[in-house]
């Protein structure tokens, strides 16, 4: 069986292993010099004023919300399609997270729906621009003036992604950009907390270590992971461009194809395609997505189902009412002493078909060679022309 053979990521160079010798030979291994250096190097890359790296996203996440100040009994708009750790780090703070449902275009949270979500308890909204696709920022940037209620942008898939060419991680009160060796930027592990605030930079600086006046922690990045991502900053525009060139490849290939399409940047946005996101119609099909996922992974096409609803992860469904992060009690969904409300029995209509019956993802990690790119389109469509309903749709023939 052949496979669409794509690279094993991250492919580090010698580059980065002379600056873990580098690190090594310095006798320096906790935070310092290169952690500084990269601090520095990052803020100019993304053009915004101050950056503090920590030890990966979800602490970035925390000390997001640490930093505004969000406590016991505040509630955080969130969005419910993303990584547990979007979600888990509002638990982290003993707040409420308050699930919004997604819009269809670019997957980030629906403005239309958030407004309603906003209550005089609310303290912050924090979206994701999924798969590196920079969602509506006009509109949310809209709803945070009107309300006074500070964004959180959490940039994880999106380094190097921009609208109207500026870079995500400006269009925040605060922003947090992971580092993990599955991101477009792969330094192992790691963070890098953006803001234009010298007063939040300050205090993110004194929550990431022990022995501040208020409580803080052991959040410091290592200085290996720190030399890596000052390696691999200079190859990320390179290699965003690649994904790009990939997709518009396959999308080149594929174009039209008949109840298959695929995520595609909003107007005036350049995606740094963290991952390649299939779009799958299933009205137009014999078969349900688990089908088609099957048929791509016996002919060696590695694609994968995405995140599942936050509102359904176990976090956000204690067993005992005062459930490890939960101490506020689930307030917002009961008005007595029972057990209240699973969240997993909310309805987030877009999220829920969107995660379960449409969308698959491919990593379109470089480099990868126009043959293979071929293969797997080949394999895109025959799977449509022969699972195909015989359905009169001639635009798509």
């Amino acid at each position: 069986m052949k496979k669409f053979k794509w690279s094993k990521w991250p492919n580090y160079s010698n580059n980065e292993k002379k600056a873990i010798v580098r690190v090594l030979k310095s006798n320096q291994i906790t935070s310092k010099n290169e952690v500084e250096k990269f601090e520095n190097e990052f803020k100019n890359y993304i053009k915004i004023k101050y950056a503090k790296c920590v030890g990966n996203a979800t602490q970035g996440l925390h000390l997001a919300l640490a930093s505004l100040n969000v406590g016991v009994g505040d509630e955080v708009i969130v969005t419910n399609f993303s990584w547990v750790s979007t979600a888990s780090c509002i638990l982290m703070q003993n707040a409420v997270p308050v699930f919004c449902d997604i819009e269809n275009r670019s997957f980030g949270i629906d403005v239309k729906k958030l407004e309603d979500k906003i209550t005089s308890k609310t303290k912050a909204i924090i979206y994701v621009h999924m798969y590196g696709f920079i969602c509506n920022v006009i509109e949310l940037l809209k709803i945070s003036k009107k309300y006074k209620i500070p964004l959180i942008e959490d940039a994880s898939h999106a380094q190097g992604s921009k609208f109207n060419k500026i870079k995500a991680g400006n269009f925040s009160k605060i922003a947090v950009f992971s580092l993990h060796q599955r991101k477009n930027l792969p330094a192992g592990e790691g963070c890098v907390i953006v803001t234009n605030s010298k007063k939040i930079d300050k205090k993110i600086y004194h929550l990431r270590s022990f022995g501040a006046k208020e409580l803080s922690y052991n959040y410091r990045m290592t200085e290996f992971c720190a030399a890596i991502g000052r390696e691999r900053l200079k190859k990320l525009d390179k290699e965003n461009k690649l994904r790009n060139k990939y997709a518009c490849h396959i999308f080149n290939k594929c174009n039209n194809l008949y109840g298959i399409s695929f995520l595609k940047p909003n107007n005036n946005s350049f995606s740094c395609y963290h991952k390649l996101i299939i779009q799958y119609d299933f009205n137009y099909f014999k078969k349900d997505i688990n089908f088609f996922l099957k048929f791509l992974k016996k002919n060696g096409v590695p694609a994968e189902k995405v995140y599942k609803p936050l509102n359904t992860h176990p976090h956000f469904n204690p067993e005992e009412k005062f459930n490890r992060g939960v101490s506020w009690k689930w307030k917002l969904y009961s008005n007595n002493n029972k057990l209240p409300l699973k969240m997993k029995k909310l309805n987030f209509e877009v999220t829920n078909l969107y995660s379960k019956k449409i969308l698959l993802q491919i990593s379109l990690d470089p480099p990868i060679k126009k043959k293979d790119l071929n293969y797997f389109c080949e394999k895109i469509i025959k799977y449509s022309n022969k699972y195909r309903k015989n359905l009169k749709l001639n635009h798509y023939d």
